[in-house]
Order: structure tokens, then sequence, then C-alpha cells
């Protein structure tokens, strides 16, 4: 699929369009079939998102996207960023095959900025990086480097007219910037109180001098708590308690952040 992918996204624009709609009707199917079942997803059963607003950051494929749409309900809404702009397509294709109605695509990256940034979708040897599509802190010029357009979430949900309290639940995974997305995003945390689930990987932060102990104390200053997202639930969590595990078990990266006022 790589492969075949690679040369669809290197082509010109009816060779593109091709790829994001095969992609986009692999991805609806894989969808509806349930074949992408991410077992996290059953913790959140916890969190009232109903006829509220849940935000999907580094939304690719749509596995968290189309379980957040059920969630909130027909009269609450997801709003899903994608900053590849083939991957944004083809989830908008796979929404639109699913009859999807309460979730809109953003083809923007997300930071701490309104910027143009370079996105990284594969190496420099020509190899994809599909979930692991990534903001290149130095990007060179490349065809493997593409530039989109970066903004902060307080900045975007106003422009779209949210209020930090409609927000119910975020969810980031963008391989190592996520420090970056919760600096833009202070307004609407200190004020909504929205429930954070956040993948980190140490590996990843270290591309922006960044560590798992500067993101819990950016959301420990917010008043958040932290829960590790393992086997058996959720956690109580710290700074040194998650690095420790990580280190020796490299298992589990993933922390659900709750304010005690949500």
């Amino acid at each position: 699929m790589h492969e075949v992918l690679n040369y669809l996204l290197s082509g010109g624009p009816i060779r593109r369009r091709v790829g994001d709609i095969a992609h986009g009707a692999l991805w609806a199917k894989r969808l509806f079939g349930g074949q992408t079942d991410v077992p996290e997803l059953r913790l959140l059963d916890e969190i009232d998102m109903r006829n509220r607003i849940a935000v999907d950051v580094g939304a690719n494929a749509g596995i968290w996207s189309y379980d957040l749409s059920r969630r909130v309900g027909p009269r609450g809404r997801v709003i899903a960023y994608e900053a590849f702009p083939h991957h944004a397509r083809a989830l908008s294709t796979a929404i639109r095959l699913l009859r999807v109605t309460n979730v809109r695509i953003r083809n923007l990256a997300v930071g701490d900025s309104e910027a143009v940034i370079g996105l990284r979708w594969r190496t420099d040897d020509g190899e994809g990086l599909g979930g692991l599509t990534h903001i290149d802190p130095s990007p060179s010029e490349s065809a493997s480097v593409v530039r989109v357009q970066m903004v902060s979430l307080d900045y975007d949900l106003k422009r779209l007219g949210v209020e930090p309290t409609g927000v119910a639940f975020v969810k980031i995974d963008v391989e190592g910037a996520e420090l970056a997305v919760l600096r833009g995003a202070t307004n609407l945390l200190s004020i909504g109180h929205p429930a954070v689930y956040l993948a980190a990987e140490p590996k990843w932060l270290s591309r922006w001098g960044h560590s798992i102990a500067d993101l819990f104390a950016e959301m420990s200053a917010l008043g958040y708590k932290a829960k590790l997202v393992a086997e058996d639930g959720l956690l109580d969590t710290d700074a040194d308690a998650y690095s420790d595990q990580y280190d020796s078990e490299r298992k589990f990266n993933n922390i659900l952040f709750l304010h005690p006022d949500s």
C-alpha cells in the first residue's frame, strides 16, 4: 500500500486525487467494519461528551474522530485537525462515505502560533511515514516535506466560534509537538478544562528539546492531574512514574489529563 500511495502522491493532480479517493474508501471500510479498534477509547466512557465538542488533533485515519462522533451525538461536534493534505482529503472522503455529518475536518497543523511550517510525510529515501508524519523543526528543501499552515487551538477555535466551555475533550497525537499544541491552547485549558488525552513519546519530544517533565509541568500549572492509560485502566501517575515505566517496559505512552473542575 505504501508503494502504491507513494506512486499516486508523486504524480499530477489526477493521480493524487485517485490516491485521495482510494485511501479514503479504504479508511471508511475499516472504520465501518470496526477493524481499527483502539482499546483506550473504552476508557473514555466516563467522560460525558454528549451535545458538546470534541477536538481531535492529529486525526490521521479518523479512528478517534469516528468514535468521538458517536460520543458527542448528532447535536455535538468533532473538530478534526489533520496537517498532511492527502490525509485530510482522504479522511474527508471517508467521513462522507460513512455519512457522518458532525465531523469537521481542518487541514491545518496545530502548534503555539500562526505560521507556515514544514511537514515531513516521508523520509528522504522516499519511505512513507504514514501515521508518523510530523512537523519538521528544521526542514530542508525536499519533496518529502510539504509546507502547511499552522494555527494555535485558541486562535482557530475562536475563529470557528467555539467557546472554551463548550469543549469536553481534546485528543493530541502529533509526534513530538505536543507541548506546542498545549501552549497554543492555554485559554481553552484554563477556562474550559476539557479532558486531554495525550500520546507522548520521549524520543519524539526530544526533536524539539522537550521532555515528559515539561508536559507534566505545563498541565500541572493549569491544575490538571495525570492518569496513565494502562491495561488495568487509569492509574495515577507523574513525570517520574511515567518515565520509569516507559524506560523499563516501553509499554504505555498515553496519558489522560483531567481537571478537578471539569
